[in-house]
């Protein structure tokens, strides 16, 4: 192997950072109870585990944005650098990992809702350019918001790349971003610009912070994980006190306090996971769901409905003692479907696979 190749190979293979895995599976199964909570009808209203808990989970997607920012730092930032990226396999890889998966959950979609709308909003979805609608706010597969803003930040990683160049210019970045974020909250989010339906954290210019947070935390892992090292559990207080104070610390929802208070939160958490081999957040189960994490994330709607359709969320009650049961059975249904389903789903990709493969060499004879 000649110099350009091994370095080309070296590259090739950046670091995995275990506990991220966790962080991001935390991060998804969150999301799930907290829609599931959102979507049905159990009463158990009145503390902090279902009034405010639980509900608080759907901000767990700034940190699963959080880990898009970072884990691109960490795949790419360093090829960019070195002028070893091919922008159109660069683009391709991006397609090819999204659209066959993503593409089928849209056609399960339109089918259950065979409107003029859905396929109309399908198609721009397909595309994985709805981040760039005047109002991502497409409701085909709700969720893929999130799928719209990450892909339009892989559209500009190379600019983004730039950014990252130095520390400095990286923390410059930062404040302009949220100045960004500031602006919008104060002006352009007002009704002169958006619509009523119009949800700031849909809009990739108010999650760019996000972004660069995690990028910044790639910048500095290498002090991050010394300071770990050494000082470990109490990394690990500071993490659980500043949660803590995030429930304490009153102010509005989509204020630039808010997103401040978030944006150091996730954070210190991703800085937690990096730094730290968790055994708990880098165990065999947590590594397997989050190579599947954005596929439940994806599907967790498809399969809820699945699971209301049959009647199973209510096994045990909606109140008291049997409403919890049932909401943790709910949960738990909802998890094994979307693994099930996922899985089928690669199964069938494979099997299809090995029938073409058996007709290319059939017509080759």
């Amino acid at each position: 192997m000649n110099i350009y190749n091994q370095s080309r190979a070296t590259l090739s293979a950046p670091k995995h950072y275990n506990s991220i895995d966790g962080l991001r599976v935390l991060s998804c199964l969150g999301i799930i109870a907290m829609h599931i909570l959102c979507n049905t009808k159990y009463q158990l209203s009145g503390n902090f585990i279902w009034d405010e808990f639980i509900p608080s989970f759907t901000w767990l997607v700034y940190l699963f944005i959080m880990i898009s920012g970072f884990g691109m730092c960490a795949g790419y930032l360093t090829k960019f650098r070195n002028n070893a990226v091919n922008l159109e396999e660069f683009y391709k890889k991006r397609y090819k990992k999204i659209i066959p998966y993503f593409g089928f959950l849209l056609l399960i979609a339109v089918v259950l809702e065979h409107s003029m709308d859905s396929i109309y909003e399908a198609s721009v979805e397909l595309t994985l350019l709805h981040g760039l609608l005047p109002n991502n706010a497409v409701s085909v597969i709700g969720v893929c918001w999130t799928l719209g803003v990450i892909f339009f930040f892989y559209l500009l990683f190379p600019a983004f790349s730039v950014l990252m160049k130095t520390k400095k210019r990286a923390w410059i970045s930062l404040g302009l971003s949220l100045w960004l974020n500031y602006v919008c909250e104060k002006h352009f989010f007002s009704s002169y610009f958006v619509t009523e339906s119009f949800v700031p954290r849909h809009s990739f210019i108010y999650c760019i912070p996000l972004f660069i947070g995690g990028g910044l935390i790639y910048l500095y892992r290498d002090n991050i994980q010394a300071i770990c090292k050494k000082f470990r559990w109490v990394v690990l207080a500071v993490c659980v006190a500043v949660t803590v104070l995030w429930y304490i610390i009153p102010c509005k929802i989509n204020t630039i306090v808010f997103f401040v208070k978030s944006l150091v939160l996730f954070m210190l958490w991703l800085s937690y996971a990096i730094g730290s081999e968790s055994k708990f957040l880098s165990c065999k189960p947590m590594r397997f769901l989050s190579g599947i994490s954005m596929e439940m994330y994806l599907a967790q709607m498809i399969i809820f409905r699945l699971v209301e359709k049959v009647h199973l969320l209510y096994v045990f009650g909606n109140s008291g003692i049997g409403g919890v049961i049932s909401f943790i059975f709910a949960f738990i249904l909802t998890t094994v479907g979307l693994i099930v389903f996922i899985q089928c789903y690669k199964l069938a990709v494979k099997f299809a696979e090995k029938v073409a493969n058996k007709l290319r060499s059939r017509k080759a004879k």
